[in-house]
């Protein structure tokens, strides 16, 4: 994985240039920056500051975002399927509409986070922080792991086929 600054990587965001893929990015401070639409699939971005971005309509497949500080950062309409992001912060973030198929969410922070109609298929919810987060219209499988994750207190509690996954 080729590793890139912030200076650069916004330099060529600036040029046009969208795909990012297969960069490493890790413990890179990209806080407040505007990435949308923007494709990093694949990428490490382990330990990044990543805080009050937007990285809306991203492509964000496969990342590795441990210990990651995604707080208040737009990830509208991303597409973070197959990612990790064990021990991340996305408090107060915007993940309306994101496909979250198959990610590992263990431990993560979502308190005060939107997730409205968001798709979390095959996704693994265990430790995670639910706290206040909007989860209106999320759809769930039978393949969706919910464990010691505190849904209760979740706004707007209405989940597609969480019945079945509540302990």
């Amino acid at each position: 994985m080729a590793k890139i600054t912030r200076e650069e990587l916004l330099a060529c965001y600036a040029a046009g240039e969208r795909d990012f893929s297969g960069l490493n990015l890790e413990e890179i401070d990209l806080s407040g920056t505007n990435l949308s639409g923007a494709s990093f699939r694949a990428s490490n971005l382990n330990r990044a500051n990543l805080s009050g971005s937007d990285f809306c309509r991203a492509n964000l497949k496969g990342i590795n975002a441990n210990h990651t500080n995604f707080r208040n950062t737009n990830l509208g309409n991303a597409s973070l399927e197959r990612s990790i992001f064990t021990d991340a912060d996305l408090s107060g973030a915007n993940l309306s509409n994101v496909s979250l198929y198959q990610a590992d969410l263990t431990r993560a922070n979502f308190e005060n986070a939107i997730l409205k109609n968001a798709s979390l298929l095959g996704t693994a919810f265990i430790e995670t922080n639910l706290r206040n987060a909007d989860i209106e219209g999320v759809f769930v499988d039978d393949e969706t792991i919910i464990e010691r994750t505190n849904c209760h207190e979740a706004l707007n509690y209405a989940i597609s086929g969480i019945d079945d996954f509540i302990e």
